[in-house]
C-alpha cells in the first residue's frame, strides 16, 4: 500500500488566507456542530446528485480496528506537520484507545470530479468539485436553485474533528473518464517552519496528504492506490458504477457519559428536523433521499415522517403544497410579486416516540411551526407561532419561496454561510431585501394568529376571522378536548377518590391516530373501567362526536364528509373486541379501548356511559 506524502501550504509572496481565518468562515451557526456537519454534508450530496435521482447516503459512527489504526498511523498520516500544536493534536487523536470516526458517504452522486489543481482555468463544462471542496475557499454555488454556497460548510467538518483532520475518498470522473481519488486534509494554525532548503518560511496551517505532483505541490492518490488505502481504513467499497464521496472525520467531538444524549437519537432527529421534506411519501423520486444510519455496526432505522409526530403534520402540509391544495400565496405589493406559497395542516397532537421523547430534543411536544425553504426543499429554519390553547391539537406549516429567479436568488443570497436563516439586511438590492422582509413579516404574523385568530366584525373580512354561525364553518378551528395529557405515554385520567367496589368509567383519553385494515383514519381512545361486579350483563356505550372550538359539535349541523362513528371497541384484559358502539363488559374491569372514525383535519372525542344502570 502506498505511503502518503505530506504537503504543508506555504504563504505566497502575494499572501494567502491563513487556516485560522478559514476556520472562522462558517460564522456562528444557529445549530450545534454535529447538526451543522450533517446539514451541510447532506445538502452538498443533494447538490451533487445525478440528474433525475436523489442520492443515497450512509452515516456511520464506528471504532477503528487495530489493523485500521495501524494503516492510519503508518501509511496515511505517517508524516506529520512541523507545527508543534498540530503534531500534538494529531498524535493524541490517532493514538487514542478505541479511536472513533464519523463517516458521511454518498452514492449515486457525481463525486469530487474535475481537475485537481486550483489554478486550472475552467472551460465551463468540466466540474470543479474537487478543487472547490479540497483546495478553494468559499466558492459561489454553481447548482441552479441548489442548496447554497459550496465550500463554506466544509469548515464544519474540520471543526468536528478533535485533530481538525478529515480523509476523503471519491469515485468520480475527470475529462469524461472514471477515476478514483483519495486525500487527507488538516486545518491547523499558521506557523513558521523549515522550507526544506535551509530557509525558514511562513506556512498557512493548511496541510494535505497525497502524492507529489512533481511541481512542488500535492495531488490525491488515484485508482488502485486510492481504492486500497480507502479499503485499509474500512471505508465503503466503490467501483466505476458506484460514484460518490466518503468523508471520514477523525476523533469526532461527541458528548459522552451518563448525561449525554444517545447519539443514535440525535442523528435521527437532525436528519428528520432538517430533511423530512426529502423523506416523505409525496417526495418526487428525483428529490427523494435514501439515508442509512449505522452506529458501531448496528443499523439505526430512520422513522418515516408520516409515522413520526409531529412530522406527520408537516408531511401533510408538504403533500398539499406539491398538489397545489389549500395554498395561500404570500405577496409583495411594492414591487408587485408572488413571493411563495404557504400551506398549514392541523390535526390531533399524537403521542411522541423515540428521539422526540428525549429531554434535550428540539422536536416540539405541540407543533406550532412553519418550516421555511426554497424550491430545493431543504429546511432553512422554522418560525415558531402560538399553539392551540388545547394541547391535544397542533398545527404545522410550510412556506416555499417562489422559483422565479429574482425571488429565489433573493432568499438564497439572504442566507448566512450555514444556510440556517433568511436575513434581509444581508442584501444590497432594494427589491430583493423587500421580498425577504415582506415574506418573513407575513409568515410571522400568520404563525402568531393562526391558532387564536382575531375575529373580524365582518364575517367576510377574511379566512382567519372564522364565523361561529354554524358548526360547519367552525370546523376550521377544531380542537380536541378529550385528553389533557398531551404527547408522550398516556396516563390514567385523574378522578375523585372512590370506593373499591364503585362502578366507574374514566373520561376517554386520546392515544394516537392510525389507519385501519380498511384504510380508514381512526382516532384511538382508552378509558379505565372499575366494576362493582353487580351486573353480569352490564353494557358500555360509546358516543363519538366532533369537537369544534373546544366544544362538542351538533351532529345535525355537520356537513357531508365530517361524519364519525365507532369502528371498534375492546376490553384489553379479556381480549374481547366488537365492531359496534355497545360493548358487554359484565363484571369485568380494566382498560377499554375505542377506535373512532376520524374525518381528515377534524378532531373527534368520545363519551362513554353505562346502559344497564344509571351510573357514570
Amino acid at each position: 500500500m502506498t505511503r502518503l506524502e505530506l504537503f504543508s501550504e506555504p504563504f505566497a509572496k502575494t499572501g494567502n488566507i491563513a487556516a485560522d481565518g478559514f476556520k472562522r468562515l462558517l460564522g456562528s451557526p444557529a445549530q450545534d456542530l454535529l447538526q451543522t456537519v450533517l446539514r451541510e454534508s447532506i445538502q452538498n450530496s443533494i447538490d451533487a446528485a445525478r440528474m433525475g435521482h436523489g442520492p443515497s447516503l450512509q452515516i456511520r459512527l464506528r471504532t477503528l480496528t487495530a489493523e485500521q489504526c495501524s494503516a492510519l498511523k503508518d501509511r496515511v498520516l505517517g508524516d506529520l506537520p512541523q507545527d508543534d500544536q498540530t503534531r500534538e493534536d494529531i498524535v493524541a487523536a490517532i493514538n487514542k484507545q478505541n479511536l472513533k470516526v464519523l463517516e458521511i458517504c454518498d452514492f449515486n452522486s457525481t463525486g469530487l470530479g474535475g481537475p485537481t489543481s486550483g489554478d486550472v482555468a475552467s472551460d465551463g463544462e468540466e466540474s470543479l468539485d474537487f478543487v472547490n471542496f479540497l483546495r478553494n475557499v468559499g466558492v459561489a454555488r454553481d447548482t441552479h436553485h441548489g442548496g447554497g454556497t459550496y465550500g463554506y460548510g466544509k469548515t464544519s467538518l474540520y471543526a468536528m474533528s478533535a485533530c481538525s483532520t478529515i480523509l476523503v475518498d471519491s469515485q468520480t470522473t475527470c475529462e469524461g473518464q472514471p477515476i478514483r481519488r483519495f486525500m487527507g486534509c488538516h486545518l491547523g494554525s499558521a506557523f513558521d517552519g523549515d522550507a526544506g532548503d535551509g530557509r525558514r518560511k511562513r506556512f498557512t496551517g493548511r496541510h494535505w496528504w497525497g502524492v507529489s505532483d512533481g511541481e512542488g505541490g500535492i495531488d490525491p492518490l488515484t485508482e488502485e492506490s486510492a481504492a486500497t488505502t480507502a479499503a485499509s481504513l474500512g471505508m465503503p467499497e466503490r467501483d466505476i458504477n458506484n460514484t460518490g464521496t466518503s468523508i471520514m472525520i477523525l476523533a469526532p467531538h461527541l458528548e459522552e457519559g451518563d448525561e449525554a444524549r444517545p447519539v443514535d437519537h440525535y442523528i435521527q432527529e437532525i436528519i428528520l428536523w432538517n430533511f423530512w421534506p426529502r423523506l416523505t411519501a409525496s417526495t418526487p423520486e428525483a428529490k427523494k433521499l435514501n439515508i442509512r444510519v449505522e452506529i458501531e455496526g448496528n443499523e439505526v432505522p430512520l422513522p418515516i415522517p408520516e409515522e413520526f409526530p409531529p412530522f406527520d403534520r408537516f408531511a401533510a402540509a408538504m403533500a398539499a403544497y406539491r398538489e397545489d391544495r389549500d395554498v395561500e400565496i404570500i405577496r409583495s405589493e411594492r414591487p408587485k410579486k408572488n413571493l411563495g406559497k404557504l400551506v398549514i395542516a392541523k390535526g390531533l397532537c399524537a403521542a411522541r416516540s423515540g428521539a422526540a421523547l428525549d429531554k434535550l430534543s428540539v422536536i416540539p411536544k405541540q407543533a406550532r411551526h412553519i418550516a421555511l425553504m426554497r424550491p430545493v426543499e431543504l429546511i432553512v429554519k422554522y418560525v415558531e407561532g402560538n399553539p392551540y390553547p388545547d394541547s391535544r391539537f397542533e398545527w404545522a406549516g410550510v412556506f416555499i419561496c417562489s422559483d422565479e429567479n429574482d425571488v429565489e436568488s433573493a432568499f438564497a443570497l439572504s442566507e448566512p454561510p450555514a444556510h440556517d436563516d433568511w436575513i434581509p439586511d444581508n442584501l444590497p438590492d432594494r427589491n430583493a431585501k423587500t421580498y425577504v422582509r415582506v415574506a418573513l413579516k407575513r409568515i410571522e404574523s400568520i404563525a402568531s394568529t393562526y391558532a387564536t385568530p382575531v375575529l373580524q366584525p365582518n364575517a367576510n373580512a377574511g379566512e382567519r376571522g372564522p364565523s361561529l354561525a354554524s358548526t360547519a364553518t367552525r370546523l376550521g378551528r377544531l380542537l380536541d378536548s378529550v385528553s389533557g395529557k398531551g404527547p408522550g405515554k398516556p396516563k390514567p385520567a385523574p378522578r375523585s377518590p372512590s370506593r373499591r367496589n364503585e362502578l366507574f368509567i374514566s373520561p376517554a383519553r386520546f392515544i394516537r391516530l392510525k389507519i385501519d385494515e380498511q384504510g380508514q383514519r381512526c382516532a384511538v381512545f382508552e378509558a379505565d373501567l372499575q366494576n362493582d361486579e353487580g351486573n353480569d350483563s352490564l353494557e358500555l356505550f360509546a358516543e363519538p362526536h366532533l369537537i369544534a372550538d373546544g366544544a362538542k359539535a351538533d351532529a345535525g349541523d355537520l356537513p357531508s364528509g365530517y361524519e364519525t362513528r365507532v369502528i371498534e371497541m375492546s376490553l384489553i384484559e379479556t381480549g374481547k373486541t366488537i365492531n359496534d358502539s355497545t360493548l358487554i363488559v359484565g363484571i369485568q374491569s380494566g382498560i377499554v379501548r375505542v377506535s373512532v372514525l376520524s374525518p381528515p383535519e377534524a378532531a373527534v372525542g368520545v363519551r362513554l356511559q353505562f346502559l344497564s344502570r344509571d351510573n357514570q
